[in-house]
């Protein structure tokens, strides 16, 4: 896909900025994605399936509750510090990073406090008993520290894709080698939520330091002062990141809720057979990211010069192509799951496959968009994906309970299935009327308008 981009897209330096930075993006993705399910599949092996479930619902709810209060700036900040930078305003986008770095510090700490306060509520309700119950506030410490939000803005805006690519690398190999060590000494639940909390913090702080380095080298740092006057200088900042976070809240609450709900209402057991589904689901999403990390700062320039048309082409492109790959690679995991779930986990997993096959249905539904959000987010479309996000998270939390009541733990997987779908024909259609409109306002021939 990448070289028919590449013979596609005129050769400019956007097209082969984009098409270097999309090299090592999915180079990335791809190793990370075969490290997570090397990792998964030696945690599936030393926990067995009641405690891998145990180990997927502490690492969800520590998660969820991370994401539900600390709003990540780093879109917000590409957006604005894009422009800053274009214009040569070094202070203005100093002070960007700054206020990034101060919204990332008081999530860190507002996540931690909050997965403190309702652990010793919910541990019981979502089905941890015993030494499960105590771990859970554990995960507390994995969200102190996180400005890897902040990180990744600064390597992004200054086109260190190849940086953060290796970065990512580095910790997914430090997890897996601390998990290959938890198995081989006989590792308990306790020692791979260790590992969980260990992990988190690398990759919440290494891709900041680096970020930080990249702004000494341009003689640039951080500058706090007065917010006020920063926010005042970014008119829209806290709307824009409100509703791009929202967006994203909506979609990974439901995300991360789900196994919280399926630890309420089924056995740890079927909870481990959902995380095979929801891991290998997430293996395959991050093939999808990168596309999404790539093309963001190149359509915010593009949408801040006008160039609507190059926008649809280029989103087009792109959508074909990924949906081209997408088909090619789910029809044969349906076609042969019970051997790759016996070979990569064991033949007890071998009953999770009806669930795993939904789950995969789901996800290529879901990554068939992808290129859906970036486009919306550039185009100041930042509402309606929010309002969007909000119809599709109502509409998965409406379906899952009484499709898991009528479908066990595979109703969890068909409650994504529908709402992926929805939110899917949503956002395409917004995408379509959107560009239609700004491509006639720019006096683009008919023939050329997005169908």
């Amino acid at each position: 896909m990448i070289q028919r981009l590449l013979h596609t897209l005129p050769r400019d330096k956007i097209a082969k900025r984009l098409v270097r930075n999309l090299k090592w993006i999915f180079s990335s993705q791809i190793a990370i994605a075969v490290l997570g399910m090397l990792s998964l599949a030696v945690s599936a092996r030393a926990l067995g399936a009641a405690g891998l479930g145990a180990l997927a619902l502490i690492e969800a709810f520590a998660r969820i509750n991370a994401r539900l209060v600390h709003f990540e700036p780093w879109q917000a900040v590409i957006q604005f510090g894009s422009a800053a930078l274009t214009n040569e305003e070094t202070l203005r986008f100093e002070r960007l990073v700054g206020l990034s770095i101060v919204l990332d510090v008081i999530g860190g700490l507002a996540a931690a406090a909050l997965i403190l306060l309702l652990a010793p509520i919910v541990a019981a309700p979502i089905g941890l008993d015993g030494s499960g119950t105590h771990l859970l506030p554990l995960g507390a410490l994995a969200m102190v520290v996180s400005l890897r939000a902040t990180g990744i803005a600064l390597l992004r805006l200054q086109d260190r894709f190849d940086l953060l690519a290796k970065i990512d690398i580095a910790t997914a190999l430090f997890r897996l080698a601390l998990f290959v060590i938890a198995w081989l000494l006989g590792g308990t639940l306790l020692h791979f939520v260790i590992i969980f909390v260990l992990c988190s913090f690398a990759d919440g702080v290494v891709a900041f330091l680096f970020g930080q380095r990249e702004m000494r080298q341009r003689g640039q740092k951080p500058k706090f002062g007065n917010l006020l006057v920063t926010l005042r200088q970014n008119p829209g900042f806290l709307r824009f990141m409100w509703n791009a976070n929202i967006a994203v809240i909506l979609r990974q609450t439901t995300q991360r809720l789900d196994v919280i709900i399926l630890g309420a209402l089924v056995a740890p057991t079927f909870v481990g057979h959902y995380h095979i589904a929801r891991r290998c689901g997430d293996a395959a999403i991050r093939l999808g990211r990168p596309i999404k990390q790539a093309i963001f700062p190149e359509f915010t320039r593009l949408a801040a010069e006008g160039n609507y048309l190059r926008i649809k082409k280029t989103a087009l492109w792109i959508s074909i192509g990924f949906c081209t790959i997408l088909l090619a690679g789910l029809v044969p995991v349906l076609i042969y799951i019970d051997p790759i779930l016996d070979t990569a986990f064991g033949e007890a997993f071998i009953s999770a496959a009806p669930v795993v096959s939904i789950q995969a249905v789901a996800v290529a539904l879901f990554l068939a968009g992808v290129i859906l959000t970036p486009v919306l987010l550039s185009l100041g479309r930042d509402r309606e994906l929010m309002l969007i996000g909000v119809a599709t998270a109502t509409l998965f939390f409406t379906l899952i309970f009484p499709l898991v009541m009528a479908f066990g733990v595979n109703g969890a997987a068909l409650s994504h299935l529908f709402s992926n779908a929805f939110w899917l024909a949503a956002s395409s259609w917004l995408v379509i009327k959107t560009l239609r409109e700004k491509t006639r306002h720019t006096n683009v021939p008919t023939s050329e308008v997005l169908s």
